[in-house]
């Protein structure tokens, strides 16, 4: 499983790296390109179109782990739909914005649940809880499969909302990528590990045209993407039966992208605005205002992801060894 994984980062991070690289004048010649606005960081249009080449990717590795038997069919269709559903809302999201328009997100909303939904119905989804207070909570089906699209509908946006500034989301999914990879691995968890490798290599192979000043971004293509897939991925593997140890691999290992959008939508309930309001609450947005560069904002927060992944980590070394 180790070596398979590796394989499966070095030949994704490679295949990326190219695909995007080569997308980048396409999307410049069609003009598929994020225009600036007072919200974002950027000053000058940035072609978009880097989400296309993870969903290709995306799907042919799922097909490829399908053909070697380590996901089901019934796995890997679910995940194959979801992807194709939530790479072509997030297209159609992407395209209103190089007309400088917003596209409404309870479009984006419904595919999520959608996708989720296949996730929890063809794939996995969490049975029981076991919390500190609570003790052992059995769910029933339904609980159980709403509990996990909740779950996943939630990481796909905090994701996406992370998305900000150069380098700053595909790094963090990177980041997650590896870490769910490691506690996998420790797990015995094949399937999550694969997938993992899978989306480190794309994170891996995008970076370089991502990272500050880019060359071009995924946007929403791509962060939903990013999200879907480690949302899944911890529900497959660290959360698949989850314990007072194991719920808390997942909510470490993700814990600054899930405080800080509990912050923004708290703090846009209590002005009164929706929670979908586009604004620059978000703590990325916060740091720049503090006078810091972009690099810096992306390490620092590249620094606490890492310090929560590696604390997560240990407590499962902890336990199990």
């Amino acid at each position: 499983m180790i070596i398979l994984s590796l394989i499966i980062v070095l030949l994704t991070s490679i295949i990326t790296y190219i695909g995007v690289k080569y997308m980048i004048p396409f999307a410049i010649r069609i003009n598929f390109v994020d225009n600036p606005n007072k919200r974002k960081v950027h000053k000058k249009p940035l072609p978009m179109l880097a989400g296309a080449v993870f969903t290709v990717i995306t799907i042919v590795g799922i097909l490829l782990l399908s053909w070697l038997d380590y996901v089901s069919m019934g796995m890997s269709m679910a995940f194959i739909m979801a992807v194709v559903m939530l790479s072509s809302i997030g297209l159609i999201d992407d395209y209103y914005k190089t007309k400088s328009k917003e596209f409404s997100p309870f479009p984006r909303l419904l595919v999520q649940i959608i996708s989720a939904f296949l996730v929890v119905q063809f794939g996995d989804y969490v049975t029981q809880l076991d919390l500190p207070l609570f003790g052992n909570i059995e769910l029933s089906p339904v609980l159980g499969k709403l509990f996990t699209m909740v779950w996943i509908i939630f990481i796909i946006n905090i994701i996406n909302f992370m998305d900000g500034l150069d380098g700053l989301a595909g790094g963090m999914a990177g980041i997650f990528s590896l870490t769910f990879l490691i506690t996998s691995i420790l797990m015995n968890q094949p399937v999550s590990a694969l997938l993992s490798a899978l989306m480190l290599g794309v994170s891996i192979g995008y970076l370089p045209h991502n990272f500050f000043p880019a060359k071009i971004i995924m946007g929403d293509t791509g962060s939903t993407l990013f999200g879907f897939m480690i949302g899944a991925i911890s529900v497959i593997g660290a959360m698949k039966t989850i314990t007072v140890i194991t719920i808390n691999i997942p909510l470490l290992i993700l814990a600054i992208p899930i405080f800080d959008t509990l912050f923004v939508f708290l703090k846009r309930i209590k002005q009164g605005r929706s929670i979908f309001h586009a604004d620059k609450l978000h703590l990325h947005h916060r740091l720049l205002s503090y006078g810091l560069s972009q690099v810096q904002v992306v390490m620092l927060i590249y620094f606490l992801c890492i310090s929560t992944s590696a604390t997560a980590i240990f407590i499962l070394l902890a336990i199990h060894f």
